[in-house]
């Protein structure tokens, strides 16, 4: 028996039966080989992938049924709410380490990550007004601040030893010592002013001066130290080989990179308040029915897109997981999330970002390809993606990257492409999100795939403006 937890309750053992039974019909018919019971078997498959609901929506009224003050998932409700696996029943491959699966954590970046049953206890904090658990895979918003301001100060030493080798064997008359430390000082300073954060944007006169001279101090010392670099290159004895230099300006650019990541993250914390507050607001004055009401809501409407990965990929929507089937690596589809988002920052630039934040990425049960919720602001990364992870997570990125450009940035020169000019809305969204991910996942990496017309219009739309 499973859910034995609930084994007193009819709703979630009467929903479970029926997914054990269906299962049980499923392999007789898809075992014994003919056609016509394959046929049969597919059906029945159809019929149980309702199941899933049933179930999640069972578990979830007995859990609120006393009003708790946060929801807690054990280890087999979520192994069923985030893959749709039942142990036994619906089995996964026999290579999954569980036990690897629930020690899994992310890496600090911009984007908050969490599972689908931590988007339910999500929920349900925000409805009752108690504080938002963190996420079983990810980490809390100041964590990750902390992490990334770590992984900064890490980025600055490196590159900074590496400047300090250049400059050793390429003397000049730059100070090093006080070029580096006016980079380190004064980076977040520029990066506010560059990004026109809040407290640039909306503060007092003296704040704005203050600013924009360590702005400029951070710009004079980098001049230097890319000029010195660029000198080296030119040495008539022994020029600095252009691989040094692109090694170089690798590491100078990812602490820029993240520099941004932390502002967007800092700047985030009054958005994420904001959209709890609200939520916690409208349902202040509910019963604790209609609170539980509320939440079935909430999922009735996530239901509607979390079939949209599958559908965008043309396969199986059901959010069972397919027998034998391997699970993505969480931590390992969100530094491919890391990788792509850094190679294109201005994805936050955009009116939504500034509005509603970061959006957070959810793992959702099923099969498919990364999409993008409008609805609710979330990046849908489905646990067994077709095609590969690259393709899925560059598939959620690029459905964001189309929904999100309400300033038409990248709508109008896309549809300049001649080839797409004659295209449907749908059709026009479907092909930038193939092209986007092409883009993404092998013409960044050096591989030249995109018909010319189109490669051009992605370097006109992508390549990095100059910021200062």
């Amino acid at each position: 028996m499973a859910f034995k937890k609930w084994k007193d309750v009819p709703e979630v053992q009467e929903a479970y039966g029926k997914l054990e039974e269906s299962a049980r019909k499923y392999f007789q018919l898809i075992s014994s080989g003919t056609n016509a019971d394959r046929a049969a078997a597919q059906k029945v498959w159809s019929g149980m992938s309702a199941s899933y609901w049933e179930i999640v929506f069972a578990i979830v009224d007995a859990q609120t049924q006393r009003s708790p003050a946060r929801l807690i998932f054990d280890a087999e409700e979520k192994l069923f709410i985030d893959l749709g696996c039942v142990p036994g029943v619906l089995s996964l491959s026999k290579t999954f380490d569980v036990k690897k699966y629930f020690e899994t954590k992310c890496a600090p970046d911009i984007f908050p990550v969490m599972t689908f049953s931590d988007y339910i206890a999500e929920c349900w904090a925000m409805i009752t007004g108690n504080p938002i658990p963190d996420p079983a895979i990810g980490m809390s918003l100041n964590d990750r601040i902390a992490g990334l301001n770590e992984m900064l100060v890490k980025a600055q030493d490196e590159r900074n030893e590496f400047f300090k080798k250049i400059a050793s064997a390429y003397p000049s008359k730059i100070n090093v010592k006080q070029t580096l430390d006016i980079m380190n000082e004064f980076l977040i300073p520029a990066m506010k002013v560059i990004m026109r954060v809040p407290e640039y944007r909306e503060g007092d006169e003296a704040t704005r001066q203050k600013l924009a001279q360590q702005r400029k101090a951070y710009l004079d010392a980098e001049k230097s130290m890319l000029l010195m670099v660029s000198s080296a290159n030119k040495n008539e004895e022994k020029p600095l080989p252009l691989p040094q230099i692109e090694k170089f300006t690798a590491m100078h650019e990812k602490t820029r990179i993240i520099a941004k990541k932390i502002l967007y993250s800092q700047i985030d914390a009054v958005k994420i308040a904001r959209r709890s507050k609200k939520i916690t607001e409208s349902c202040a004055e509910m019963s604790p029915q209609m609170r539980r009401g509320e939440l079935k809501a909430m999922l009735a409407k996530k239901r509607e897109y979390l079939t949209v990965p599958a559908k965008n990929a043309r396969c199986d929507t059901s959010l069972l997981c397919q027998p034998d089937s391997t699970p993505i690596d969480y931590a390992k589809d969100y530094e491919i999330f890391r990788e792509f988002n850094s190679g294109d920052m201005d994805m936050f630039n955009v009116p939504r970002v500034r509005m509603y934040g970061i959006p957070r990425i959810i793992f959702v049960p099923g099969q498919g390809l990364g999409t993008y919720d409008w609805s609710d602001h979330t990046l849908l990364m489905p646990a067994f993606p077709v095609g590969g992870e690259d393709k899925a997570v560059s598939y959620a990125l690029g459905t964001f990257r189309w929904d999100s450009d309400e300033d038409r940035k990248l709508k109008t020169p896309y549809e300049g492409i001649k080839e797409n000019k004659k295209k449907s809305l749908l059709a026009m969204a479907a092909s930038f999100y193939k092209d986007y991910s092409v883009w993404m996942t092998k013409e960044k990496r050096g591989y030249r795939l995109l018909p010319r017309e189109t490669h051009k219009v992605f370097i006109q739309m992508f390549t990095q403006k100059p910021e200062e």
